[in-house]
């Protein structure tokens, strides 16, 4: 059983795509709890920053209402007027709602909330990545477990750390450099969880995300449609 202490060495380890956690990982006694509870302190970390942000981020700005007026006088000084100028008010009024609900801005409760669905969700896409995964790897010949490669994936979430700078406000982190990380070392994990060479292992890694990110957009997108059904009202 590896100990949570050793998890920064681990996290740094694999952020430098060294085989020595992977390692560690795949001989563990129950790989996947250690992945699973590594996946649930990175989760909670995120939502932490995340939220200790979103808070500073709102109370260094006006309320919704406010904000609204002063979008809407700015569109009157800068549009030429009449129904064009009418209907773009009119989205917007419509849209403001769903805006709001969508960024918590108004809401403690709806932020409070991310502090557990934020785990959960990156527990969800660890375990749908990681089986498929390892359905593709063991069709590629890799010889690992399906707990080995939970717990090897386990750590291609370390790159998701890097969300922690959001506590910081008007601080964004690239999601493009977080996702192409986060593939490299689930590549490696593979590698070595299931002996496989750098050519199928690769692309089990990147046909693996590509699934993931099918799934999330469709989860986005059956998001947005109950906040439209609802008018925000989540």
């Amino acid at each position: 059983m590896l100990q949570p202490q050793n998890y920064p060495r681990f996290i740094g380890k694999a952020l430098l795509l060294e085989p020595d956690p992977f390692v560690e990982m795949v001989d563990d006694d129950n790989p996947w709890i250690e992945g699973l509870f590594l996946c649930a302190c990175i989760g909670v970390l995120v939502a932490v920053a995340q939220l200790l942000g979103s808070l500073l981020l709102t109370a260094s700005l006006p309320p919704s209402d406010a904000l609204l007026n002063s979008v809407l006088q700015t569109l009157r000084q800068g549009t030429a007027g009449g129904e064009i100028l009418f209907e773009i008010e009119r989205a917007l009024r419509r849209a403001w709602p769903l805006l709001l609900a969508y960024s918590g801005y108004d809401s403690v409760s709806f932020r409070l909330l991310s502090l557990a669905t934020t785990p959960l969700g990156l527990i969800c896409q660890w375990l749908l990545f990681g089986l498929s995964s390892h359905l593709l790897a063991r069709a590629a010949g890799g010889q690992g477990s399906l707990g080995q490669t939970l717990g090897a994936v386990a750590l291609s979430n370390a790159p998701r750390l890097l969300y922690l700078f959001t506590a910081i406000p008007f601080v964004s982190v690239a999601a493009v450099l977080v996702h192409v990380w986060s593939v490299l070392i689930a590549f490696r994990g593979l590698e070595v969880a299931h002996e496989l060479s750098p050519r199928p292992a690769a692309l089990v890694a990147i046909g693996a995300w590509l699934l993931l990110l099918l799934v999330s957009a469709l989860a986005a997108v059956a998001f947005g449609a109950l906040l439209v059904i609802s008018g925000g009202n989540l």
